[in-house]
């Protein structure tokens, strides 16, 4: 799943390489462009090959990116070994149901929609930090998260709006995939980001390739090339995206996921005729700030928490 913001706590903490803000800027910028491509890809072929098959070449062509990036920043061994295979497998479980999930509701709803939904995952990464990593969290982001999911109410309209199961099966989505974004906390000492990446993506590829003998059939060379382009692009991003996090602090470069709305309701309009309509853009809003809320009181105590060790 690509339409949800990274935060603080959950991108690399190898900060390694010289600080570069406009190189990370730009290196973040592009990367939520490429990936809102890939989305545009996945609903074109969504509607002519089932979701299982879509996302199967999506993953295996996503991988030679991955696979690049891992060799010439430190060898394949040092960024693909593993120390804790339970973590990746939990991550890659829960990476399988939130693709499936989302490119399920791409050929369902419009991009911008599945966007302004899926932009909920800060919201339950904070909830959820509280049972699986027994963090403490203060008021002030259980106000955000409150805050925001009033938010997502004003997007769904009870009685008349976005309340469909395709919206519930992004806000599942996101729940899962905060899950697996959490369960890299336990093990980000150990393991390299990249390395979570390579597997869930390959994990993904080979459950739903698994199913293509019932499930698949034969795509033509026109489609086979726009899901190449697809994969391809969603590896690049994932490269330029981890990049970016090592030129500039998380604060800097998380926010930049929220221009995936521009480009959704630009390729929505463009593309597929669609029209967000006023009311998901003040759900979209009160989202938004309900997010950026929490990724700067994650940084703030995450500097307090280095000033302290320092002291000690």
């Amino acid at each position: 799943m690509t339409a949800v913001p990274p935060t603080a706590a959950t991108v690399p903490s190898d900060r390694s390489g010289e600080e570069n803000f406009p190189l990370g800027i730009a290196l973040a910028f592009v990367a939520f462009a490429l990936y809102s491509v890939m989305d545009v890809t996945v609903k074109l072929l969504a509607r002519e090959y089932s979701v299982p098959q879509v996302i199967a070449l999506n993953s295996f062509f996503a991988l030679w990116p991955i696979l690049i990036y891992a060799a010439i920043t430190g060898g394949l061994y040092n960024n693909l070994r593993t120390r804790k295979p339970i973590y990746h497998a939990i991550r890659s479980g829960c990476g399988v149901i939130s693709s499936f999930l989302s490119f399920w509701a791409y050929s369902r709803m419009p991009i911008a929609d599945v966007y302004a939904l899926a932009f909920t995952a800060p919201l339950f990464i904070t909830a959820l930090a509280v049972p699986m990593l027994k963090e403490p969290v203060g008021w002030r982001r259980w106000t955000a998260v409150g805050v925001g999911f009033i938010g997502v109410l004003v997007m769904l309209r009870p009685g008349g709006g976005l309340i469909t199961t395709a919206s519930f099966a992004v806000l599942a989505a996101s729940f899962f995939y905060s899950i697996g974004m959490l369960v890299t906390r336990f093990a980000r000492n150990t393991e390299s980001s990249v390395s979570f990446a390579f597997y869930a993506t390959l994990t993904t590829g080979v459950v739903f390739g698994g199913m293509m003998p019932w499930l698949g059939r034969m795509p033509t060379l026109p489609d086979l090339g726009l899901s190449m382009l697809g994969g391809t692009l969603c590896g690049i991003a994932f490269v330029c995206l981890l990049t970016s996090f090592r030129k500039v602090p998380a604060a800097v470069a998380a926010p930049f996921q929220y221009t995936q709305i521009i480009w959704g309701v630009l390729y929505g309009y463009l593309i597929f005729g669609d029209r967000p309509d006023r009311t998901l853009f003040v759900g979209l809003a009160i989202v938004i700030g309900s997010g950026l809320y929490i990724l700067y009181r994650e940084t703030v105590l995450g500097r307090q928490v280095t000033s302290r060790r320092g002291v000690e």
